[in-house]
């Protein structure tokens, strides 16, 4: 595997592969690593920030983004719509003077397409209910990908407010089964929350 050098962004909650989110760059550090993406194509890594006293500003599986439309909002701030497209493990992290996090590690496999089974179609049917309730998540999406079972179980795992240890700890599986039982059990049965064993 081939060590990345990247720009951290963190954020509070993750973008995965093919999920879309709308950043805010408050700071000038924040717009100097998007005009290097561009200019330079530094790689960007939207992460999920921690605030525990661990060494990292973020947890080890993020997503390498692309930016997919940039406006300057009435406040003079960037707001940028990125796409995950690779999973990605930050192992280090160090901050520039200007306090843009930067990070060192590996592009990580992404979960296979899967057809969407009968037993979860339940999963794509909330999903395109909160969508139509939430249509500053849906209209990010022309193309939304309801039978494909990856795609829902990651956005999924986006949208639901998880403890992010749980999130990371899905995350690590070979691919969404995992994920989509789990969401599955929250859905129908909130009250029993509990992390499932592998």
């Amino acid at each position: 595997m081939q060590r990345m050098i990247v720009a951290l962004l963190p954020i509070d909650s993750p973008v995965l592969p093919q999920g879309r989110r709308e950043l805010r760059m408050v700071t000038p550090g924040q717009s100097r690593v998007v005009a290097e993406h561009f200019r330079n194509q530094l790689p960007l890594v939207a992460c999920v920030q921690r605030e525990d006293g661990h060494p990292l500003p973020c947890y080890p599986i993020a997503a390498v983004v692309e930016i997919l439309d940039f406006h300057l909002l009435d406040d003079g701030c960037l707001s940028v719509v990125v796409e995950g497209q690779r999973k990605f493990t930050v192992s280090q992290a160090w901050a520039e003077p200007d306090g843009v996090w930067m990070g060192q590690g590996f592009v990580m496999n992404n979960w296979p397409s899967l057809p969407m089974s009968p037993r979860f179609e339940l999963l794509s049917e909330a999903l395109l209910k909160l969508f139509d309730a939430r249509p500053e998540l849906g209209e990010l999406y022309a193309d939304k990908r309801l039978s494909d079972a990856c795609w829902v179980g990651q956005r999924w795992l986006e949208i639901l407010p998880l403890l992010e240890q749980d999130t990371q700890e899905l995350l690590q599986s070979p691919d969404c089964q995992r994920t989509l039982n789990f969401i599955l059990s929250l859905i129908i049965k909130p009250e029993l929350y509990s992390f499932p064993s592998r």
